[in-house]
């Protein structure tokens, strides 16, 4: 005999009261070999259920005042859990009540276990799921999330940390937490197998978890990820890592400037959003791109006064050509000049650091040379429409930096434009 009802399960040994909502279930009784069993499912996933034995030995307690209004709670020794049935038949308690005293009273009635009516039976495949309020959160027992989703938004709850259960979902394409009040992330969401897109704007995300890996799922399968509306004051550092991301929304993050590591993205990246990050210039890696849509409204871009489209601002205070650098770009350097091909690998024969040092380097305007630390560097404006089809339209010039390997290949970049000290440029900043 089936009992359609709401449960909500709570530990009697915990402090705290339980909170979530009842969940839609089916409570099943049946006969075997002279003991009746009493199951408790869900009436969305099928595969989840748990199962108790009411003989009354095992009973604590049973607490039916509201019986009339078809709700009922009954306390278990083992395990310690209290069961609160409600939206039930009166009937069927009574006949559940009764059954628990005296298991022979269920036990002479000649009934079969029916089968679930139609609007109690569970979804066979649940692909998309949304959640706006608690009262639509899936209990931690019971019903669960369905293990076939392929689309979850889960906004405007105020959640605070991520549920874990949802790195189990092995189907799960596109995860839609904005709106809520995250701060962290688990590093176990970088390892679910199929999630290709995350939205986790407007949250308080102010970093994200240290110890991502380029051989991580989501780094080698993740094309589109929006961190809009956070409080990010660097540039999400796991973008090296990725392989096919398309979309890229950092809207309204402090972030102040762009890394030079996302020239990695810039092979498969065709959307990228920018807008209110406080940033002063572009980095030149985005100069060997041509996106499909820049956004870059909301940035200050401070240009000096009279600047003009054919002068260019070297920086003498950070330009260094000719000096050797450091052991590390020297290393580089020299696995770059033998051919090794500088991509992250399972069997680590090249290590993550000093693949990330080389994919984060900048490339000589003149000559295309890989370029670390010994360079000049310099300022100069730039067109939006060579880099990007669709941009926003800036009343100030946008200004990018440019790198040259030597003064020679400088001066190469400089014919017919005028060079005037980055001095100037740093004071009208």
């Amino acid at each position: 005999m089936n009992i359609p009802c709401k449960s909500k399960v709570a530990s009697t040994l915990a402090t705290t009261n339980c909170r979530y909502q009842p969940a839609k279930s089916i409570l099943c009784l049946s006969k075997n070999d002279n003991v009746v069993d009493c199951t408790l499912i869900s009436a969305r996933d099928p595969h989840c259920k748990a199962t108790y034995n009411i003989s009354a030995k095992n009973i604590e307690a049973i607490h039916s005042r509201l019986l009339k209004e078809g709700k009922i709670s009954i306390t278990f020794k083992s395990p310690s859990q209290m069961l609160m049935l409600s939206d039930a038949s009166p009937s069927h308690l009574s006949l559940l009540i009764a059954t628990i005293q005296d298991p022979r009273h269920f036990l002479s009635l000649d009934l079969t276990p029916s089968k679930q009516s139609k609007s109690l039976q569970p979804k066979a495949d649940v692909k998309s799921m949304s959640v706006t309020t608690l009262k639509n959160y899936p209990s931690l027992t019971g019903i669960g999330f369905p293990k076939t989703l392929v689309c979850l938004t889960i906004s405007k709850l105020n959640y605070r940390h991520l549920d874990t259960r949802i790195c189990a979902l092995t189907r799960l394409q596109t995860l839609d937490l904005s709106h809520n009040k995250l701060r962290k992330l688990p590093l176990v969401l970088w390892q679910m197998k199929s999630l290709s897109s995350v939205n986790l704007s407007h949250n308080l995300i102010e970093e994200l978890p240290a110890g991502i890996r380029p051989s991580d799922p989501l780094c080698e399968n993740l094309t589109s990820f929006d961190l809009s509306s956070n409080t990010l004051t660097s540039f999400p550092y796991f973008l090296r890592f990725t392989s096919a991301i398309r979309l890229l929304k950092v809207n309204a993050n402090p972030l102040n400037y762009v890394p030079n590591f996302i020239r990695s993205c810039t092979r498969t990246l065709r959307v990228l959003e920018l807008e209110s990050c406080n940033l002063r210039n572009l980095p030149a890696a985005l100069s060997d791109c041509y996106l499909d849509e820049l956004k870059l409204a909301g940035n200050p871009f401070p240009a000096p006064a009279g600047w003009g489209r054919n002068e260019i601002y070297k920086d003498t205070k950070h330009s260094r050509p000719g000096t050797l650098g450091s052991l590390l770009s020297q290393c580089v350097k020299s696995l770059v000049r033998h051919g090794v091909p500088m991509n992250y690998s399972v069997d680590q024969l090249i290590p993550d650091h000093l693949v990330s040092y080389a994919r984060s380097g900048q490339h000589c305007r003149a000559c295309r040379r890989l370029l670390l630390e010994n360079c000049v560097v310099f300022y100069e404006p730039v067109e939006l429409k060579t880099i990007a089809r669709q941009f926003t339209r800036l009343d100030q010039p946008v200004v990018m930096t440019g790198f040259a390997c030597s003064n020679e290949c400088f001066r190469c970049v400089t014919v017919g434009k005028k060079v005037v000290p980055a001095v100037l440029f740093f004071k009208q900043r």
